[in-house]
């Protein structure tokens, strides 16, 4: 009788002791665990630093990007921008030179000239958003992404280098009158092509003078 009590006591122990030793856990937490999360500040910065100084030396002046659109509007398109989506925006960097005519809270106007004529551009100073800056670059292929959350964080911390590192210095010592070059993002609606005011989201500035 002692004997089987004894080993009934055992066999209960053993029980409780691996019915608490055994838990689970669904399919998708440990292919999540698995997968390191993505480092949208390091992989950004990395990209601003190491690939981004070429595409602003490649970047299209932007008067002979205007004159190529004018002339064969697909072709310029195709060759000079770039968009992670379809649809009828595009995004292009970029370059020129002005002269800055206002100096706004939220921008300046520069006066810029474009083959024969002159045009005012409009440099954002304040609102970097977006993904033009991104997509304007063509640094990115949307297939090495699994998800949108991804893609929209790498826009957020390139924006946020612009600001912090661009255009913080910049905008304390930019004055009316001062000649500065510019390269920079540029949103085009290819069926609804306006060149008046256009904005500019800058990514390279300097004061000439």
């Amino acid at each position: 009788m002692k004997q089987a009590v004894k080993y009934i006591f055992v066999v209960l122990i053993i029980s409780f002791l691996g019915y608490h030793s055994v838990y689970f856990k669904s399919l998708n937490e440990v292919l999540n665990a698995s997968v390191p999360k993505f480092d949208a500040q390091k992989f950004s910065a990395k990209l601003w630093t190491e690939k981004m100084p070429l595409k602003i030396d490649s970047a299209i002046d932007l008067a002979s990007f205007i004159e190529a659109v004018k002339t064969n509007k697909e072709a310029a398109f195709q060759q000079y921008s770039n968009a992670l989506g379809i649809g009828n925006y595009r995004y292009a960097l970029v370059k020129t030179k002005g002269v800055v005519r206002e100096v706004n809270e939220d921008d300046l106007h520069v006066l810029v000239t474009v083959a024969d004529s002159t045009m005012i551009v409009i440099l954002a100073t304040e609102y970097i958003y977006g993904n033009a800056i991104r997509d304007a670059s063509a640094l990115i292929d949307i297939k090495n992404f699994s998800n949108t959350e991804d893609l929209n964080s790498i826009s957020q911390e390139l924006n946020k280098i612009v600001r912090t590192s661009v255009l913080s210095p910049f905008k304390q010592i930019v004055k009316v009158g001062d000649e500065i070059d510019i390269t920079a993002a540029v949103e085009i609606n290819k069926e609804h092509i306006k060149w008046t005011n256009l904005e500019l989201l800058p990514v390279y500035l300097k004061i000439v003078q």
